[in-house]
């Protein structure tokens, strides 16, 4: 009956999803520029503002981008807006994020690593908004608009009421610890979850907690305790799916059963063509063969020669399957409470004049098996991992290698990584009031285009770099509203640089060609055979990273080294101090 029902959905997901963007193609070729946004914001009040991060969700893992994984509200928001395929994060979180709430560098706002990382840095680095970081949502509260965050924070600051939200219930920087559920029936695992509401630290939840139902839920209250108001609202929902530990609830558990014993290979495959179908990629796209970097298991890291599913036991091919349900069920959940959202702001009659941003942080996780958290000095651990309860309430569970490259599809590793796979994520924008979808754009962007955008389409002003007797960071990106609503195709030129850094993991861009460098000191065994000077490649051509260019185009890779270093200056890169001996950062 479940697996009935799931493809069930999927078929008319895919259905829908097709119809959408052909209808959307066939009209901007017969209207030219137009997407279906009627005028300017709306006469009444200023639009409201929705932005909705997903954590860890790769390239490929959405519907809209080629997944087999049924996200219908998701490919609903689609068929009113427009995919963005070409948008950058950074390679982790918290740096995402930082960069997403404030439009500016993470280093030059506070964020130069995760809060979990500064111990490499010996205090040359820092982990938290500081003085210099002005974000959206005090923007916008200066602007008259009500502010609501609910979610993953992961940016110290003193927190998100520090930051500009007037309400909001928010997971503190320990997620990379959080279980998903509340209690858990252990003392240990319900301690590690430090959740705070307006501030205060919340010490009881309800028992059938899960945290992307009650993170929505809270956000849906919020927005209704000012309705009918007349103020306009922002509101950011900051899901910690499906950032590890896999889980969800029983409902959704076994949605994909089934869905994933042919292995690694036939979801890549599938999830290509699906990507080609869709028009997301050319039908000639070389897509990267996603065997480079070392196997990482769930359980275990596995032996080089280890890298098939054929090659794999009986035994791990039920268990890779298994977490692979596990995750398809966790994002499905998301999914639904995107939906949960959205019907909400049509009961309230505000749903026409939201603008609703959706995108990843990073790309898919690929660490394996990571660390179990909450084990005692005596070896003793709270978790319990065994097949029958994987997703569950007290399982800890990653995806592995394999199936991160599968969620990066058709680009080169994931996150942690500046390879394509790493920081190319899904967006999907819906402009106020548009009611058509637009076929999807290549364009380039990046999370410092987003304040920029919410800044056009609400008519706020930036205020410039003095904020309150302070100086702030000036914002870096551009606004993307020219390529939301057709008027232009890019919004970034040629000569524009883009460049970043995080745990000594680099890239430099400027127009077509990204230089990177992926070596990582601070994932050993995920990037045991990841060691790498400079490497060079034509993003016109290759963004699967499969040519490397670098002898080919010295000249072109030196200019953009000196790029790098420029950047370097510009934003206080440092290097990590632990582990020692690594070569100069101007390398």
């Amino acid at each position: 009956m479940q697996q009935a029902a799931r493809q069930d959905i999927q078929g008319r997901g895919t259905r829908r999803l097709k119809l959408a963007l052909m209808v959307a193609a066939l009209t901007l070729a017969a209207c030219g520029s137009s997407s279906g946004v009627s005028g300017s914001a709306s006469a009444r009040h200023k639009p409201n503002v929705i932005v909705i991060l997903a954590d860890d969700v790769g390239f490929s893992d959405l519907s809209a981008f080629g997944s087999e994984i049924a996200t219908p509200n998701l490919d609903a928001l689609v068929s009113e807006g427009r995919v963005m395929s070409n948008m950058h994060a950074t390679p982790l979180c918290a740096t995402s994020r930082a960069e997403l709430l404030t439009g500016a560098d993470h280093h030059l706002v506070g964020v130069d690593t995760l809060p979990e990382s500064t111990i490499f840095y010996l205090g040359r680095y820092t982990a938290a908004l500081g003085d210099a970081a002005l974000t959206v949502a005090q923007r916008l509260l200066d602007a008259g608009y009500h502010t609501y965050m609910a979610g993953k924070w992961h940016l110290g600051g003193g927190g998100a009421m520090a930051q500009g939200f007037e309400q909001s219930f928010s997971l503190d920087d320990s997620a990379a610890f959080a279980n998903n559920f509340w209690p858990v029936g252990s003392e240990k695992l319900s301690a590690s979850k430090p959740y705070f509401e307006n501030g205060v630290e919340v010490t009881t939840l309800p028992d059938d907690f899960f945290s992307s139902d009650y993170f929505t839920s809270k956000l849906k209250q919020y927005i209704g305790s000012n309705k009918g108001d007349g103020k306009p609202f922002f509101a950011y929902l900051a899901f910690q799916a499906t950032h590890f530990p896999l889980q969800a609830p029983d409902a959704y558990l076994d949605l994909y059963k089934g869905q994933y014993d042919g292995g690694y290979d036939a979801i890549r495959g599938a999830r290509l063509q699906k990507q080609k179908d869709l028009g997301l990629i050319p039908a000639d796209f070389k897509d990267n063969p996603g065997d480079e970097a070392t196997m990482v298991r769930f359980g275990q890291p596995g032996p080089l020669t280890n890298q098939s599913w054929d090659s794999l036991s009986a035994d791990d091919k039920k268990s890779e399957a298994r977490i692979m349900e596990v995750f398809a069920g966790m994002l499905t959940n998301l999914d639904d409470n995107v939906g949960k959202l959205v019907a909400y702001l049509k009961e309230i009659g505000e749903y026409d004049n939201t603008m609703i941003v959706f995108v990843s942080d990073n790309g898919p996780d690929g660490m394996g098996y990571g660390f179990i958290p909450y084990v005692d000095s005596t070896g003793n651990t709270d978790i319990d991992n065994g097949y029958d309860n994987y997703g569950r309430r007290s399982s800890f569970l990653f995806r592995s290698t394999r199936w991160a490259e599968a969620g990066a599809v058709p680009l080169r590793l994931f996150k942690s990584f500046t390879a394509e796979g790493g920081i190319s994520v899904p967006a999907i924008v819906r402009l106020p009031k548009q009611t058509r979808g637009a076929a999807s754009s290549a364009a380039l962007g990046t999370l410092r285009d987003i304040v920029p955008t919410i800044l056009d389409v609400s008519g706020v002003a930036d205020t410039g770099t003095q904020y309150q007797g302070r100086t702030v960071a000036a914002l870096e990106g551009a606004s993307l509203k020219p390529v939301l609503d057709g008027s232009r195709g890019e919004v970034h030129g040629q000569d524009e640089v883009i460049a970043d850094e995080v745990n000594d993991i680099r890239y430099v861009r400027k127009g077509n060609w990204k230089a990177t460098r992926i070596v990582n000191y601070l994932l050993p065994s995920a990037a045991a055979n990841l060691d790498h000077d400079w490497q060079l490649y034509d993003m016109s051509v290759d963004r699967g990273e499969t040519n490397d260019l670098a002898a080919a185009h010295p000249d072109k890779l030196a200019e953009l080294v000196a790029e790098w270093q420029a950047y370097v200056a510009r934003v206080g890169v440092r290097q990590p101090l632990l582990p020692p001996l690594l070569p100069p950062i101007d390398e």
